[in-house]
């Protein structure tokens, strides 16, 4: 089985998922983010480029380089440097059970997608859905294991980029303007997320989203 050059950047970006699952310090963390959104959008130029060159999609590979793989990270490491933590060591199971677990979650992935139809640009369209539907599996157990609240940032954010590489891969590409508006909705939802986290580290002096079941005067 031999993967072309854009396969191995999808798979690269679903990589990058396991390797957070299996790191607890949260800036190296968004650093693996930030790489595994420029694999994304970098599979989107290449797309563009299968698609005669289309502006439309060049557009969104830059909109999402610029505004997921480098404003993002910066404004979560700003919140990090806001409420000096640092890492996320006490997650519900350790992380190397999380990576591990991810890794199962590639192989299921791979056999979901087996059935599926393959898109016209492509010979096939396993390896695109393989990783995408990991991408989903990876952003869910950060969601569910991690106790720190950026974390579950970073899992949710990974989760959107599952999203939109399966729309990629399996698809004729969504339009510009679709695409345009969900990277302003993750922008402006990273932004008051990090706000949020300020706030409540501020309010309860934590920010481990298990202890927030009590109410505090």
């Amino acid at each position: 089985m031999i993967l072309n050059l854009f396969e191995m950047v999808v798979f690269g970006a679903s990589f990058t998922a396991i390797l957070i699952a299996g790191a607890t310090h949260l800036r190296v963390n968004l650093a693996l983010y930030s790489v595994q959104t420029l694999f994304i959008g970098f599979a989107t130029a290449m797309t563009a480029h299968a698609h005669a060159d289309d502006m439309g999609i060049y557009g969104i590979a830059c909109a999402i380089t610029i505004l997921k793989g480098l404003i993002v990270p910066v404004c979560l490491v700003m919140a990090i440097d806001k409420i000096r933590i640092q890492s996320d060591a006490a997650s519900i199971i350790p992380a190397p059970l999380a990576m591990h677990l991810t890794i199962v979650f590639l192989g299921l992935s791979y056999l979901l997608v087996r059935g599926l139809p393959v898109p016209l640009e492509f010979s096939r369209g396993w390896p695109g859905a393989t990783a995408a539907i990991s991408l989903v599996f990876s952003g869910l157990v950060l969601m569910l294991t991690r106790r720190i609240a950026i974390s579950q940032i970073v899992g949710f954010l990974i989760i959107e980029n599952g999203i939109y590489l399966f729309a990629l891969t399996q698809t004729h590409g969504m339009p510009m303007i679709v695409e345009m508006g969900v990277l302003l909705d993750v922008l402006v939802g990273v932004m008051i997320s990090g706000l949020l986290v300020f706030k409540i580290q501020h309010s309860f002096e934590h920010i481990d989203v298990t202890r927030l079941t009590q109410l505090k005067d």
